[in-house]
C-alpha cells in the first residue's frame, strides 16, 4: 500500500497526483480529510441546492462521490503484522485523556520547521 510522500503531497492540479493514487488503491487506507474536507467546503458552498425550484441533483452526486471514497477506504478491515485489531476500551479512554494538543502556531511552526530540518538532512 502507498502512503503520502512528497509526491502524493503536491498540491498542483488541485491535488491530482494524490487523487489518482487514491483512486486505484485498495481498501483499507487512510484518506487525507484535510483534502476531502476543503472538497466538501467547496461543494457545498459553491453549488446552489434548489436551482429553479429544482433540487440540484449534480450538487448531490459530488457529495455523495466524496462520502464514497471515504466509505471505500474503510471497506475492509485493516490487518497488519503485531497490530491489535481491537483494543481495550480502558486503553483508548486513557491515550484520548492524555492526548497532548498542541494549539499554539508559534509552537506548531517551530515543530515543523525542525521536523523539515530533519528530512532534508
Amino acid at each position: 500500500s502507498s502512503g503520502i510522500n512528497a509526491e502524493y503531497g503536491d498540491p498542483t492540479r488541485n491535488h491530482r497526483t494524490y487523487r489518482l493514487a487514491m483512486a486505484k488503491q485498495a481498501s483499507p487506507f487512510i484518506p487525507f480529510m484535510p483534502l476531502l474536507m476543503k472538497d466538501m467546503t467547496f461543494i457545498f458552498e459553491g453549488n446552489k441546492t434548489v436551482i429553479d425550484g429544482l433540487i440540484n441533483f449534480e450538487k448531490m452526486h459530488m457529495i455523495a462521490n466524496t462520502i464514497r471514497h471515504i466509505r471505500n477506504a474503510r471497506e475492509e478491515a485493516f490487518v497488519g503484522d503485531n497490530i491489535p485489531l481491537v483494543k481495550n476500551r480502558s486503553d483508548i479512554r486513557n491515550y484520548v485523556r492524555n492526548l497532548h494538543v498542541i494549539d499554539n502556531q508559534r509552537t506548531l511552526s517551530q515543530l515543523s520547521h525542525r521536523l523539515e530540518k530533519k528530512a532534508e538532512s
